[in-house]
């Protein structure tokens, strides 16, 4: 259980990272954001413009479609990469570990951590008690009923790791305390990691979870790497059209060069006469 907590809280803190130090993407929203406040203002007024948007705002990009009811806004972005600056249309190169976070619930690892923690206090109640047993029966024989109260046992860290120290169970608890203590160390750090990711894009950090923030960029991924596949084959189709109409042209061209012309006279024959002698 706490290998599987250690592995999720990594992940999560893997993708805030990806999702804070990529470049591309930053760019791409920006391109986004540009394109949109072009659309609402219909030109380069600097009136009226957006100065960002929310992230949930991504997953509609597909949905909203031009007059024709086909092209969608993502495929005008993906054209206007592509005609400048096209690296970043391979943007969910930069976060491989954002797309398979979205299915790790972070409420949960937080639920099975305090679970590991309750049991791990029982564990050391229990071996607090091994060891005040053992002290007793060095001391006088007498072994401790069960209604002496572990709370009474009052000791000094220092005492309380040396009384743990004295059993095997003792021992194993010590380790584990380790553990679960900087697993929840770094809880807190990708905690804290997580909402300065929030910050970054604008959103309240209480808004949502990591899943949902890993989710709209998965989501948005898959959306926009739909809409380059069709823009790049609709592209490739309007210039096989186009090569195809040229040939044409040039074939109506040639016919045309040659309508009217008279034949071409056949080729004369030369008649040889022989001396007579």
């Amino acid at each position: 259980c706490l290998q599987s907590i250690a592995e999720d809280t990594q992940m999560i803190d893997d993708a805030c990272d990806e999702l804070q130090h990529s470049t591309r993407l930053r760019q791409l929203l920006g391109i986004v954001l540009q394109f949109g406040n072009r659309l609402n203002t219909a030109g380069k007024s600097k009136q009226n413009k957006a100065g960002a948007f929310t992230l949930d705002s991504l997953l509609k990009l597909s949905q909203a479609k031009a007059f024709d009811k086909k092209t969608t806004f993502l495929h005008y972005v993906v054209m206007i990469v592509h005609r400048n600056n096209e690296i970043l249309l391979n943007f969910s190169d930069d976060l491989p570990t954002v797309m398979k976070s979205d299915k790790i619930f972070w409420d949960q690892c937080l639920q099975d951590l305090e679970e590991v923690e309750n049991q791990l206090e029982n564990v050391r109640q229990i071996s607090l008690f091994e060891a005040k047993a053992r002290k007793n029966r060095n001391d006088d024989n007498r072994i401790p009923n069960d209604d002496e109260s572990l709370g009474d046992f009052e000791l000094s860290l220092e005492e309380e790791v040396e009384a743990l120290r004295a059993t095997p169970t003792g021992l194993f608890t010590l380790s584990a305390i380790k553990q679960v203590s900087a697993l929840r160390d770094k809880v807190e750090t990708t905690r804290k990691k997580f909402v300065r990711v929030l910050e970054y894009f604008g959103e309240d950090p209480d808004s949502m979870q990591p899943h949902e923030l890993f989710n709209i960029f998965c989501v948005f991924g898959r959306d926009f790497n739909k809409a380059k596949d069709e823009a790049f084959a609709n592209m490739k189709r309007k210039m096989r059209e186009e090569r195809k109409k040229a040939g044409a042209a040039n074939g109506q061209l040639q016919n045309g060069k040659n309508y009217g012309k008279p034949p071409s006279a056949p080729p004369s024959k030369t008649l040889r006469v022989s001396s007579m002698q």
